[in-house]
């Protein structure tokens, strides 16, 4: 169900910078290849970058090794295997599992240094636009979050006083986004996050239920929420109801709800 985000009318619209950051296994150009219905109905609004590789698409620092990868992904390699295709692209990760119970993860901190050395070398950004995939993994949809946690408070990953200079990002769209139950990170959700967000989540979402990214949403002052049945069956893998959304609904919402920050 949508959420009708008002368009605000004055300033004449200048194209907005968005950082895009993809799921877990994936890379740049898989996040590209994912939001592209997005990315062109928002084409006069938002610059995502014209330049191969995508500038404003970012590739996690962490490879990841055959052992820190899901039981999904290797299930849909064997498969891939046995018909004689292979995976040409590297999996990538902004942090990979340490324990499940309790949770802790690694390479968390590499993500964040990365991402510290884009905002200044690229910046500045006017919004993210993050995607989670993996099983017990939230990576781009939590990366979005804990950006805009991090530069509005003006915090590092340990609680201290940052050096980044960039600004507090001006919107994130979040997919797919819960919280780390790291305890070692609780600190990232000790503030409300004031950053206005729209939150997209698919109700049978088949990797992350529901409820977490409802109690991710509950994180922020100014929520918006795109939910959505999530009964998508992509080809290559019919058993995953885990994506962005590309319907006509979740198309227009998104572009409402960016468009709004172009007359600002």
């Amino acid at each position: 169900m949508a959420v009708d985000v008002p368009l605000d009318a004055g300033a004449p619209a200048r194209r907005l910078r968005i950082l895009c950051l993809h799921g877990y296994e994936e890379d740049s150009a898989v996040m590209r290849a994912k939001i592209r219905r997005h990315t062109e109905a928002l084409q006069e609004t938002a610059d995502f970058g014209n330049s191969f590789p995508p500038q404003l698409f970012v590739d996690a620092p962490n490879t990841l090794r055959p052992y820190d990868i899901d039981g999904v992904d290797n299930m849909a390699r064997a498969a891939d295997a046995r018909a004689g295709r292979t995976l040409g692209r590297t999996l990538r990760g902004w942090y990979w599992p340490r324990s499940l119970e309790p949770e802790s993860v690694c390479g968390l901190e590499a993500s964040i240094a990365h991402l510290e050395s884009v905002l200044a070398q690229q910046g500045p950004f006017d919004g993210v636009f993050g995607f989670s995939q993996g099983n017990w993994i939230i990576i781009g949809g939590l990366m979005a979050g804990v950006l805009c946690a991090l530069l509005e408070h003006r915090r590092d990953l340990l609680g201290n006083s940052s050096s980044c200079t960039h600004p507090a990002l001006r919107f994130a769209v979040i997919c797919s986004g819960y919280r780390l139950r790291d305890a070692a990170w609780a600190h990232l959700y000790a503030a409300p996050i004031r950053t206005p967000s729209l939150h997209v989540y698919g109700v049978l979402d088949s990797m992350i239920h529901v409820s977490r990214s409802i109690d991710h949403q509950a994180a922020f002052v100014q929520p918006a929420a795109l939910s959505f049945l999530g009964t998508q069956v992509e080809a290559k893998f019919p058993h995953l109801l885990h994506f962005v959304p590309k319907s006509h609904e979740a198309v227009r919402t998104i572009q409402q709800f960016v468009e709004r920050f172009s007359h600002q």
